[in-house]
């Protein structure tokens, strides 16, 4: 882990900021899968997103997630479904330099309408989210 008051830049690709609840900061790798929450909120930089999200959707219960399209267009997707399957869907585009908030507890997923650089703010630790269906 690298601390942000280190006093130097550090390359973000592929790493992801951890603000924890006392209001310290670290930077670390984000190797692909689940993200590991951490209790505060995670900052992340998604570079060349393309299609599908890694999931079929997730929830945050404790607190809000900040998106930010910084390039491209992307499908943020929300619905009143559960854990087991999606509900009733509203599809908001989201273009380069838009944000949402997506509040606390709504199910959502994001794909990519064309190739897209995402910035999110997540809070954790808790969270979830559906598997996507696997291919046969």
């Amino acid at each position: 882990m690298t601390s942000a008051k280190t006093g130097h830049a550090v390359r973000f690709q592929g790493k992801v900021a951890d603000i924890t609840r006392d209001g310290t900061i670290t930077i670390r790798p984000a190797p692909p899968g689940p993200p590991q929450r951490v209790e505060g909120y995670t900052i992340g930089a998604v570079a060349d997103l393309e299609g599908s999200g890694p999931h079929a959707g997730e929830v945050h219960p404790d607190g809000d997630e900040f998106l930010l399209v910084v390039t491209g267009s992307m499908a943020l997707i929300l619905d009143d479904g559960d854990e087991e399957a999606a509900g009733a869907e509203t599809t908001v585009l989201l273009k380069s330099g838009d944000a949402y908030v997506v509040p606390q507890g709504v199910w959502h997923r994001l794909e990519a309408v064309e190739p897209s650089h995402l910035i999110h703010v997540t809070p954790g630790p808790n969270g979830g989210h559906r598997p996507r269906p696997s291919a046969r």
